[in-house]
């Protein structure tokens, strides 16, 4: 999901390949105070805040000003690009060489990582947050009931952006209610000459992240993927989920998508959409900052969520989401160590960061106040997914390797010879009966 270049105006010191807890000092014991020969706290910090945007400001700004309040203790934070850094964790968490706080994702990324012993969880300062942050939200970062990470934003994976003047231009003074009227505003939008939905499905995940996780729900319902997992009375061959897939098919031949669709970025599917030559494109929350930044003064933007469909058994307020950008610590850190990192966490995780966050349209899963001078954008935003109830995201949900198989899969359905939706269902219930 998220991509986040470290400025070099932000004094946080950089380290390479880690070993576990980087052998810091001998910490201090005068429990904040320094003497002259007392040694720091030294904790390393693993993160993607890579992308100059102004949330990463924040987050790394929030690390420098712990270093600077904290003279015992001394985070070394290094940043590390988004796909870079999850094929690094993975390797590292192999042979239990983390660093002292790591950040990680909830979900099917998070339990290997707890289930292979390299996390401690924080049930014991989790009280911390108990007014800050929903029971709901901080059950994202729990594994067999424990609790291994505070949330700090939280991300819809599917928001349909679109300019509205183009979809006036079609027919069409507000977005479409249901599927078929879609269909018809993307016949309508060809017309005009105009792609009528951005994609950049290169990674392979936006298809399944951004379109399936959401679709897949309006068609199913929200109870369909936790019963296919459990093996209990559903499956993916079922005709209901095998519609879904064959909606991303449909839209295929419909041609609503740019043709180069698979060898361009989600940086260039909203380019194509910010330059007007396309009237809509979907992706997450995150996308917003991006957006605001960088769109004319003049282009007028909405926000929808997938339509109704026929027959489906989801509703509208039914969206894809999920919480994310935690800080799990090292199962080796103790003593003082593990006293700093957790010291850390309540300082990352405050109320004043979740204020920040939501002045710069950055959701976030905290009860806070929205800010009086909030972007008007990003305030009608704010109202559309102020009543949506959070499904799950698939590859969040899925084992790897059916994640796997989706993102191919999907990906393959879009160009000529690729398998069908019943091909792709059976690939993926194959897979899931071996588990």
């Amino acid at each position: 999901m998220k991509k986040t270049i470290i400025s070099a105006a932000v004094s946080i010191s950089l380290v390479g390949a880690l070993a576990a807890c980087s052998s810091p000092s001998t910490p201090s014991t005068s429990g904040g105070s320094t003497s002259a020969t007392a040694k720091k706290v030294e904790l390393t910090l693993w993160n993607t805040f890579t992308d100059d945007n102004p949330a990463n400001k924040i987050y790394l700004d929030q690390i420098k000003k712990f270093n600077e309040q904290n003279k015992d203790i001394v985070i070394k934070a290094e940043s590390i690009p988004h796909d870079q850094y999850k094929t690094k964790l993975k390797t590292q968490a192999a042979g239990k060489q983390l660093p002292s706080i790591v950040q990680v994702w909830p979900g099917a990324e998070l339990t290997p990582l707890v289930k292979g012993g390299v996390l401690q969880p924080i049930d014991e300062i989790t009280s911390e947050w108990k007014d800050l942050i929903p029971a709901d939200s901080l059950k994202d970062y729990q594994v067999d009931g424990k609790q291994y990470a505070i949330p700090t934003v939280r991300s819809l994976t599917h928001v349909i952006y679109y300019n509205k003047d183009l979809i006036a231009k079609a027919g069409y003074n507000e977005f479409p209610k249901t599927y078929a009227d879609l269909k018809t505003l993307i016949s309508k939008l060809n017309e005009q000459k105009v792609t009528p939905i951005a994609l950049g499905n290169k990674g392979k995940w936006v298809l399944q992240s951004c379109y399936m996780s959401t679709i897949g729900e309006r068609v199913t319902g929200p109870d369909f993927l936790s019963l296919v997992l459990d093996k209990k009375e559903k499956s993916f061959t079922d005709p209901e989920f095998v519609k879904a897939l064959n909606i991303i098919k449909e839209l295929t031949d419909l041609k609503a998508f740019n043709p180069d669709m698979n060898n361009i970025d989600t940086a260039q599917q909203q380019e194509l959409f910010l330059a007007g030559k396309s009237a809509m494109f979907i992706e997450g929350t995150w996308a917003f900052n991006t957006i605001s930044s960088k769109m004319a003064k003049d282009l007028k933007l909405g926000f929808a969520f997938f339509p109704e469909v026929e027959g489906g058994k989801g509703k509208v307020n039914e969206v894809s989401g999920v919480t994310g950008l935690g800080f799990a610590l090292n199962a080796e850190l103790k003593g003082d160590q593990k006293q700093a990192a957790q010291k850390f966490l309540k300082f990352f995780h405050s109320q004043e960061v979740y204020k920040s966050l939501l002045s710069v349209g950055e959701l976030n899963p905290a009860k806070v106040d929205v800010p009086s001078d909030i972007n008007p954008d990003f305030n009608e935003m704010l109202k559309l997914v102020s009543t949506v109830k959070t499904t799950s995201v698939y590859d969040a949900a899925l084992p790897v390797a059916i994640t796997d198989i989706i993102n191919n899969g999907l990906q393959g359905m879009t160009v000529q010879g690729g398998p069908s939706a019943q091909d792709l269902a059976k690939e993926m219930q194959d897979a899931l009966n071996k588990k």
